[in-house]
């Protein structure tokens, strides 16, 4: 099975983990806009307010960790434009 879970932030990263789970053989490729996965986005108030001075503070995981513990194919900084599930093809920046 191949999987693309656009969007790496929260849901997209849990889902991930999740299917990988499920599924030891699964194809599974996230992308993500930003530069992060795994963000603990609920905190992202604190950080504006300096409550949480350094940004870097909010990442769970990141790439790295991603594809040693999970084998997810993890592409940060790089948009999903269009995706054909009848040509299985995701285009992306």
């Amino acid at each position: 099975m191949k999987v693309a879970i656009v969007g790496g932030v929260a849901d997209g990263a849990s889902c991930a983990a999740r299917l990988r789970r499920l599924d030891e053989k699964a194809d599974i490729l996230m992308v993500e806009r930003g530069p992060y996965i795994s963000y603990a986005n609920c905190g992202l108030p604190y950080h504006v307010g300096g409550v949480i001075p350094k940004e870097s503070s909010l990442i769970v995981a990141n790439e790295q960790m991603f594809r040693w513990n999970f084998a997810v194919n993890v592409r940060t900084n790089c948009e999903a434009i269009t995706i054909s599930p009848r040509q299985k093809t995701v285009v992306s920046t």
